[in-house]
């Protein structure tokens, strides 16, 4: 995919932070997150995005999940980058992944990755586990300075996730795959223009 003029847009995304880097005087930590449903076609796409990301000399937090989150992982792997790279899992050890990333939850690991463990084990009644999951989403916003999320189909995690970074005020990127943009109080979606990756992305503005 075409990378010109992508730092343009992710400059556009936060102006007064460098980007969804974030902070100036600290890490630059970019969660890329997104929906569990989201097709296989889009798995380029994501890939672009994270190598977009990963020039400007961003780190990298994902969730570990089939999806967007499988398709960043899979892609840190086949670069050899997964050493700027972090899994906040909701799992104590990998037999908690889902099947399809377990494998290459080992592979990111065994190939410098960080994973930040969590308490579930997978045997939990499902409350339980979605408790779980909502408080790995809560530890990647804590962790990071900027997001990038794909959405498709409902995302309901995908959206808490959102409304947390977005009560953070947060730099926020999102793309849409065939559904509306979600709506969210005091939030108005600006389209970026700088194509590229970044082409049919939004930016949240903050209103207030």
């Amino acid at each position: 995919m075409e990378k010109q003029n992508s730092s343009v847009c992710v400059a556009a995304s936060a102006q007064a932070a460098r980007g969804l880097g974030g902070r100036a005087d600290g890490p630059r930590i970019v969660g890329v997150i997104g929906s569990r449903s989201l097709p296989l076609q889009y798995a380029e796409h994501v890939g672009a995005v994270v190598e977009d990301l990963l020039s400007r000399k961003n780190q990298i937090a994902s969730g570990g999940a089939v999806g967007a989150d499988e398709y960043c992982l899979a892609y840190l792997v086949h670069i050899g980058e997964a050493d700027k790279a972090t899994v906040y899992s909701p799992w104590s050890t990998y037999e908690g992944f889902p099947v399809k990333v377990r494998v290459l939850s080992r592979q990111f690991k065994e190939y410098g990755g960080s994973i930040v463990w969590g308490s579930l084990r997978g045997q939990e009644e499902y409350a339980v586990v979605r408790a779980g999951l909502l408080e790995r989403n809560l530890r990647l916003i804590d962790a990071v300075t900027g997001i990038v999320a794909f959405l498709h189909g409902d995302s309901n995690g995908t959206l808490f996730t959102l409304r947390k970074a977005l009560s953070a005020h947060l730099p926020v990127v999102i793309f849409c795959i065939d559904r509306r943009l979600p709506e969210f109080p005091n939030i108005k979606w600006k389209p970026l223009i700088c194509g590229g990756c970044w082409e049919g992305a939004y930016k949240a503005v903050y209103l207030k």
